[in-house]
C-alpha cells in the first residue's frame, strides 16, 4: 500500500500520484501566491500601504479604518463580483484560494501585533 502514495512537493501526497481538482487549485495556488509575493511583497506590507490610502481618502466617511485584513475580505467580495459580471474567467477559483491565503496572513500577523 505505501508504494501507492506519490508525494507531492507543496501539496502533500495522492493516491496513485493523481491530483483531484481541488488540489489542482491549491498547488497552482501555491505559485500564484509566491510569484505575487516575489512581485508585490508580503501581503500584510501591500494592504497596510492600501488601506492606509484608503484610510486617508475616506477618513471622513469611515466609522473605523479599514484593516490589512478587511482589505482581504474585500479583494475576495471583489474577485466575486468581477467572475459573476462581465469579466468572468477561469482563473478565479485560483485568485479566490490565493485571496484566502493573503487574509490568513494578514490576520496572523495582527494576532502577532496585538499579543
Amino acid at each position: 500500500m505505501a508504494g501507492d502514495f506519490t508525494v507531492r512537493r507543496s501539496v502533500g501526497c495522492s493516491l496513485n500520484g493523481d491530483l483531484t481538482a481541488a488540489e489542482r487549485l491549491l498547488q497552482d495556488s501555491i505559485k500564484v501566491v509566491r510569484e505575487r509575493r516575489s512581485n508585490y511583497g508580503n501581503p500584510a506590507e501591500h494592504f497596510t500601504r492600501t488601506v492606509n490610502a484608503i484610510n486617508a481618502i475616506f477618513a471622513d466617511k469611515l466609522k473605523e479604518p479599514f484593516t490589512p485584513s478587511d482589505w482581504a475580505q474585500v479583494m475576495l467580495l471583489d474577485k466575486l463580483a468581477r467572475h459573476n459580471g462581465t469579466a468572468k474567467s477561469t482563473d478565479t477559483p485560483i485568485d479566490l484560494a490565493g485571496y484566502a491565503a493573503c487574509l490568513a496572513e494578514c490576520e496572523e500577523v495582527a494576532d502577532v501585533r496585538n499579543k
